[in-house]
């Protein structure tokens, strides 16, 4: 009972984030965008509907990913001020830390792209009467995304210095986005690196197709949870040998 303590006080470190008034003006800016995808159906060639779907699955993946490159630049910064010293001194401190940082930030991610999700049904809703369960799923899975991404901040936050975690982060997560040619990759592909294309709908939602199935995205979900078991306990390894200032 300590322990989940320990990790939902740094979880809810993260959770600040959610308290700041330009994240929701970013949210709305992000919305004001997908709805005006629907002034577009003649420059379109009226492709117009699947084009503010193709808008806000753009801007829900960004939004997932500043989320989750935010922890590299708040775990260095934590940890250069000495912030929650007293935890990292404990025998499991270190690893609660980490698992904290990895729990609050991916529950602020959801939250954030969720916001941007509803957004986009009642806009949407409104336009075109109704949203197709492809086009939720795509939505949904990128929420899901959010779990993985963040796990692989974490883990570039601790096996790399602050100057370049953010920046590799990034390049690992278009990396992983990029499965097809990873694949060639033994390696990186399925490894140290996620298959982040589990996570991709963008064809079937922006197309019309049938979708997937429900059992999919909760298969994909549970990956991604694995995955970022994974991650953390790397860099709870290499974490615990790391001498702090």
């Amino acid at each position: 009972m300590k322990s989940i303590n320990e990790i939902m006080a740094v979880a809810g470190g993260a959770w600040q984030m959610l308290r700041m008034r330009v994240v929701y003006i970013l949210i709305l800016c992000a919305l004001i965008l997908i709805g005006s995808a629907y002034r577009y159906d003649v420059l379109s060639l009226g492709q117009h509907k699947d084009l503010m779907v193709d808008v806000s699955l753009l801007l829900n993946t960004i939004a997932a990913i500043l989320v989750a490159i935010s922890v590299t630049f708040e775990i260095s910064r934590e940890l250069r001020e000495g912030v929650a010293s007293t935890l990292l001194t404990k025998p499991l401190g270190r690893t609660h830390y980490l698992i904290g940082k990895l729990v609050g930030t991916s529950i602020a991610g959801m939250v954030i792209t969720g916001l941007i999700t509803i957004g986009f049904c009642i806009i949407f809703s409104s336009a075109f009467a109704e949203v197709g369960q492809s086009v939720l799923q795509g939505h949904l899975l990128v929420m899901a995304s959010v779990i993985p991404m963040t796990a692989l901040a974490v883990m570039f936050s601790v096996l790399v210095p602050e100057s370049i975690a953010a920046i590799l982060t990034v390049i690992a997560i278009w990396f992983a986005h990029s499965t097809p040619g990873l694949s060639k990759i033994k390696i990186l592909y399925g490894g140290v690196l996620p298959d982040l294309n589990l996570f991709n709908l963008k064809a079937e939602a922006v197309y019309g197709l049938a979708g997937i199935s429900w059992t999919y995205l909760l298969l994909a979900l549970a990956w991604g949870i694995v995955y970022s078991v994974f991650a953390t306990s790397l860099a709870s390894l290499v974490f615990g040998y790391k001498d702090l200032k």
